[in-house]
């Protein structure tokens, strides 16, 4: 499964919260393409991620780290997998799909229902940790 990072809130369990914004496991409604009947594409969308955490917007990396950021010290860096970040399987029923050298999205890997993509991301929930 390809490494990547993404910048989060973290949950009293310590594990990413989840729900619909920039800084939680999941995608905004604008994030994923939906055809007719709802169902998510598997298109150029999807919920963003980075091979190194370094590689995130500097409005989300926290100032606490010192390197320039801007985001919020409630933010963390959590990471999951170990594999290279290219494009391939990252989950059941979910793909990475790298976009730059420095960014990606995970997307559903065939068209399924939104609310099917959406619990397939938070299913993946417990395998994110902290990487700081």
């Amino acid at each position: 499964m390809p490494r990547m990072f993404r910048i989060m809130k973290r949950d009293d369990d310590g594990m990413p919260k989840v729900g619909e914004s920039a800084t939680t496991l999941g995608v905004r409604a604008h994030e994923v393409d939906l055809d007719a009947d709802g169902n998510a594409i598997p298109g150029d969308k999807g919920m963003s991620v980075n091979p190194r955490w370094q590689d995130a917007p500097l409005s989300m990396i926290p100032k606490r780290f010192g390197t320039g950021g801007r985001g919020s010290d409630t933010n963390f860096c959590f990471c999951r997998g170990e594999g290279e970040f290219k494009q391939g399987p990252c989950g059941p029923g979910l793909e990475l799909l790298p976009d730059s050298p420095t960014h990606g999205i995970v997307r559903p890997a065939a068209l399924t229902p939104r609310a099917m993509f959406v619990a397939a991301l938070h299913a993946t929930r417990s395998e994110w940790v902290v990487d700081e």
